[in-house]
């Protein structure tokens, strides 16, 4: 019985064949794949260089510079204007959205040390090419959440549009209605 090819190798084959093209020794590459070598070790002898590693900084920043190629053009400009607009720099950086918003600097890295900084001061666990563990937290208690507190006050503010234009006018009233809304609505938190 035939032997059914293996669809990775035919992958990593393409992959190492377009990589060597690139960099000009596809001759010495094929040439090593005719004498048997599987594509990753005759890539790794033509290109003269190592394979990449998990938790080297080549593995990171191999696919930095062309990040934005992976998003739209209209979805990479938006990303850019939010940083310049916050005066975040993005020179030479690629923006990790898990890291936070591209308004925050500390989502815009160019090192392995700039992600784990940035989990370690937001308190993230972030896993992958990087593996930082964030310690236990204890979760910050609320009485009520404020997207409820804010749909719940415009419940009151439509049921009596007199309170509505008392609310608008006075911070104090605003106050009074936001705490009679949480009082009505919620249960005291425990600690």
């Amino acid at each position: 019985m035939p032997r059914k090819p293996n669809p990775r190798k035919a992958i990593d084959y393409e992959r190492h064949r377009t990589e060597s093209e690139r960099l000009g020794v596809l001759e010495f590459f094929e040439k090593l794949i005719d004498e048997g070598n599987n594509p990753g070790f005759a890539a790794m002898l033509a290109q003269r260089q190592p394979p990449g590693s998990k938790g080297t900084e080549r593995a990171f920043l191999e696919g930095m510079h062309g990040w934005a190629d992976n998003i739209s053009k209209e979805a990479a400009t938006e990303l850019h204007r939010q940083a310049k607009n916050a005066g975040v720099s993005t020179q030479g950086k690629k923006y990790v959205g898990g890291l936070g918003r591209p308004t925050d600097p500390g989502a815009w890295v160019s090192t392995m040390d700039d992600v784990t900084e940035t989990a370690k001061r937001k308190g993230l666990t972030v896993t992958g090419a990087i593996n930082y563990q964030a310690p236990a937290q204890k979760p910050k208690r609320v009485r009520m959440a404020e997207d409820l507190v804010q749909h719940q006050m415009a419940v009151e503010c439509h049921k009596d549009p007199g309170l509505a234009e008392k609310v608008k006018k006075s911070p104090k009233k605003m106050r009074d209605l936001r705490e009679k809304v949480i009082n009505k609505h919620s249960k005291p938190v425990k600690e």
